[in-house]
C-alpha cells in the first residue's frame, strides 16, 4: 500500500509506523514535470522517516484531521500511521492513527476548512515538538 522511492519504487511490506511525530509541512515540488504540493510528514521511529503526500489526498486529509483534534500531551506519545485502502476504490488509500491503543477518528467532507485543519495540525505537532517533561 505504500512504498519508498529510492530511484525506482519499491514497495514497504510493513503495514504500519509507530513512532514520534516530529513535524508536519507543505512543500511544493515538481512530480513528473510538473509543479505540485506535498504534505510532508516527519516521523522519528527506529530511524527517521518522511512520508510524503499529495497534500489533497485522503491519506493526507486522514492524517491532518486526526492530528488537529489531539492536544500535544497526546502527541508526546508514540502514534501509529496505518495505511488502508478503500473499501470502493483500492487506489484511493485512507490512513488510520493511532495513539497508543485508542483509534484517533475525525470525520470530514466537501465543507471541511482544510486550511484551519492544517494550520490547528502544525500547531498542535509544534507545541508537542517544544514540550519538555
Amino acid at each position: 500500500m505504500w512504498y519508498t522511492l529510492n530511484g525506482e519504487p519499491s514497495d514497504v511490506p510493513q503495514t504500519a509506523l509507530t513512532g514520534y511525530l516530529k513535524e508536519l509541512r507543505f512543500e511544493n515540488t515538481e512530480r513528473r514535470k510538473k509543479e505540485t504540493c506535498k504534505l510532508l510528514i516527519t516521523m522519528q521511529a527506529d530511524r527517521t522517516y518522511i512520508l510524503e503526500s499529495g497534500y489533497d489526498t485522503h491519506f493526507s486529509k486522514c492524517i491532518l484531521a486526526a492530528i488537529a483534534t489531539l492536544t500535544p500531551q497526546q502527541l508526546y506519545s508514540p502514534i501509529t500511521l496505518q495505511p488502508h485502502p478503500g473499501t470502493t476504490d483500492e487506489n484511493v488509500l485512507f490512513c488510520r492513527i493511532w495513539v497508543e491503543s485508542e483509534l484517533i477518528k475525525a470525520s470530514y467532507g466537501e465543507e471541511t476548512d482544510w486550511r484551519e485543519i492544517s494550520k490547528q495540525a502544525i500547531a498542535v505537532t509544534k507545541a508537542a515538538a517544544e514540550m519538555v517533561f
